[in-house]
């Protein structure tokens, strides 16, 4: 009398699925750089000053504590040292360019000097940290 009704069994939706397959693949494509990063190379100064050669021209550009630029000793202002380097080097090209980054000095002064010594023609540049630069 009471027949038990048969029933069919239901498949399941891929659907929910792909869509959430969709959301994750999307995000990732978001959130994934494809910045190349720059290097910057560097030579850093000899140990010795037995190492340079015989002939060579250094010329220092010293990063103060207090935010000043000087070559070789002279004062310059962060515009003028490209400049300043050009005068400073001339047209030799042999030049050794070492800057002297006083404890304290900025980080964007540091960049600024290696640009402007790049920028003036020079081929070795060195960095190097000091506690104090006698002035």
């Amino acid at each position: 009398m009471f027949e038990e009704p048969i029933r069919k069994r239901g498949m399941a939706s891929l659907t929910p699925l792909i869509d959430v397959v969709f959301l994750l693949l999307i995000f990732f494509m978001l959130t994934t750089s494809f910045l190349q990063e720059q290097s910057l190379s560097v030579v850093t100064p000899a140990p010795s000053a037995d190492e340079l050669p015989k002939d060579a021209r250094v010329v220092e550009i010293w990063l103060n504590g207090d935010g000043s630029i000087a070559i070789d000793g002279e004062p310059v202002e962060r515009a003028a040292l490209s400049e300043g380097l050009k005068a400073a080097i001339g047209e030799r090209k042999d030049i050794i360019v070492t800057i002297l980054a006083e404890k304290g000095s900025r980080t964007q002064a540091l960049v600024s000097a290696i640009e402007a010594a790049r920028e003036s023609g020079a081929k070795n540049v060195g960095t190097a940290r000091v506690e104090k630069i006698a002035k």
